[in-house]
Formats: structure tokens, sequence, C-alpha cells
């Protein structure tokens, strides 16, 4: 694989937020999960694509995959059964001059993310990522009064 590519288009320091993990950061990092993740599928079918940036290269984009898998080696420290399936997912993109600076993944389906429970892979639950806009929170008697009004 050809992921010394990814070196002018990934910054060093990249954010990178999946259900194989949060916070993980770097570059390099990235690199050598990719080299495992591409040992699993087998086939990546690319599905859907958008880029929005303004004139100086910043904006968001994201990138929707369908990785057609088989685990026939390790995989992060989960040994092999010969299981196969796919997993649809998006990548949202955040770039900065040019540079994505943060990924954060999304599984659109859960055969793969459910193997990897089952198989105990800590996958992160629960999370709070800081929103854009924070929604009501509906379960306060104040909150509830707000909408009537």
């Amino acid at each position: 694989m050809k992921f010394d590519r990814w070196d002018t288009i990934i910054a060093q320091d990249v954010l990178i937020n999946s259900p194989a993990g949060l916070g993980i950061r770097g570059l390099q990092t990235f690199k050598d999960f990719a080299v495992q993740f591409t040992d699993l599928g087998y086939r990546i079918d690319l599905i859907d694509e958008h880029l929005a940036l303004d004139e100086s290269g910043t904006g968001r984009g994201f990138i929707t995959f369908c990785l057609n898998w088989k685990h026939t080696n390790d995989f992060g420290g989960l040994a092999p059964t010969g299981r196969e399936g796919t997993s649809v997912e998006t990548c949202l993109l955040t770039i900065v001059e040019h540079k994505i600076t943060r990924i954060d993944v999304a599984d659109n389906t859960l055969d793969l993310g459910i193997y990897e429970w089952q198989r105990g892979w800590p996958i992160p639950h629960n999370i709070q990522p800081e929103p854009i806009v924070t929604g009501i929170d509906r379960r306060t008697p104040a909150a509830a009064s707000q909408q009537d009004a």
C-alpha cells in the first residue's frame, strides 16, 4: 500500500475518533492501523464522497466506503477466525489549509462492530462529543415549560 501519499494531505498530528478508539493521534499511528485494516479488508469500494473547501483549503468532507472483510490474520490483537462480512463506514474529515486534521469514523452497518464487540474489542460507548449546537434537555421541568411557551 502507498500510505506515504498521505503525508501531503494528512496532518502529522491528525486526531482520529472511531469505533476502534477515541482520541487517537498521529499520522504514523493511522498508517500502522491502516496496514492491519487493509489486510482485514480484501476489497474496499467507494460508495460516496463530498468535499467542501473555501479558498484557503479549509472546510469539511466525507468518504463513505464498503469494506469487504475476512478475518484471516491477527487484527489489533484479535486472533483470526475466518469470519467474513461487510462494513459500510463513513469518514468525516475536518480540513485546515489543505491538510486533514481530524477524522471521525462512523459505522453505517454493524456487522464488523458486533463481531469485534463479541470478540472482546473495547469499543467506546456513551460518547459525548463537543456539539455545534446543544439541544434542549427535555428531562428537566424547566425545559418542558420553555417548550410550552
